[in-house]
């Protein structure tokens, strides 16, 4: 395919995503499929399929939400149900080509450096706002993976010691307080310690996307709500400048836009009260990131170019 210099496939919790990718970030192509759960053998056949429903012999780049190792093994995959499962040699075995494997927000991180909001610059975090928290750090144009793989899980900067319960089994992470499932359950603790009237009284279910509905209407509680969950993340962010001293901050995700508006101010006022020296520096920018749900497959691919320069050019981009 003309331009064409890897496939990137992000593989989430309910979506399957596949795009061929050009060197300048372009999806040329794009597919999408429900994700297969829980059964190895069927998530790596529905990964071949993929592949050779798009031809070539491309290299391939694949975002998977869990902790991946360097050699492309994930230790756990908790949107899909796998455990200790080889992906990359698994589906090399299968389609012949190079395939490499990472952390879906890393992923993410990485295509908004090369070619999205962070573009020209060379240290960032992302933070990604969805049902979870994810994370992925570059820093000299490079992105951090770890000695073990497991670089990057800001959702799980303890924000809180013996805070809210977090999915991950610890208490009080970021993850707990900013990801679109806390939503509902920060704004149901507004309800109860306020007798204010408020929209969100009146609905059987609250969860975070009516809460981003309420607040658009002008619903002062919805507002409040948003505006702690930017606070808390604004407090995981100045532990992450602190340590990183990173030059851009992004804020990406399924939820990120909604929130956005409520939420960013507050994440940018908490985040600057708690840094190291805040009289001496300046806070770095906090911004959304543009790329959407391509982030994904384009840092993906991206990442495969990088680590197979013989098919797809670049440079190793990852340490």
């Amino acid at each position: 395919m003309t331009g064409a210099v890897a496939i990137g496939i992000d593989i989430g919790g309910t979506r399957l995503r596949t795009a061929v990718v050009a060197e300048d970030g372009t999806v040329l192509e794009q597919r999408r499929r429900p994700t297969p759960a829980g059964e190895a053998d069927t998530l790596l056949a529905a990964l071949e399929e993929e592949v050779t429903a798009v031809g070539g012999d491309l290299p391939v780049g694949i975002g998977i939400a869990g902790l991946v190792t360097p050699d492309g093994i994930v230790r756990y995959g908790p949107n899909i149900g796998v455990r200790d499962l080889s992906v990359a040699a698994g589906l090399e075995e299968r389609v012949g080509r190079p395939v490499t494997v990472i952390n879906d927000a890393s992923a993410a991180a990485l295509g908004e450096q090369r070619v999205g909001a962070g573009r020209g610059c060379d240290d960032l975090v992302l933070f990604t706002i969805g049902t979870g928290v994810g994370g992925g750090v570059v820093l000299d144009g490079r992105l951090l993976v770890g000695a073990g793989g497991f670089a990057g899980e800001l959702g799980h900067l303890i924000v809180e010691e013996g805070g809210r319960p977090c999915p991950c089994g610890n208490h009080g992470c970021v993850e707990a307080y900013a990801a679109g499932s806390a939503i509902g359950r920060i704004a149901t603790d507004h309800l109860v310690a306020s007798d204010r009237p408020s929209v969100l009284r009146k609905l059987p279910t609250i969860d975070g996307p009516a809460v981003t509905r309420a607040a658009e209407e002008g619903d002062e509680i919805a507002r409040e709500v948003l505006a702690e969950v930017g606070t808390w993340l604004g407090v995981g962010i100045a532990s992450c400048v602190n340590a990183l001293d990173p030059a851009l901050v992004l804020i990406g995700g399924g939820a990120a836009r909604a929130i956005a508006p409520y939420a960013l101010p507050a994440s940018r006022e908490a985040a600057a009260a708690r840094l190291l020296g805040r009289r001496f520096r300046t806070p770095p920018p906090i911004e959304l990131a543009v790329l959407g749900d391509d982030a994904g497959t384009v840092g993906a691919a991206l990442h495969a170019t990088a680590r197979h320069p013989a098919t797809g050019g670049g440079q190793d981009g990852s340490r």
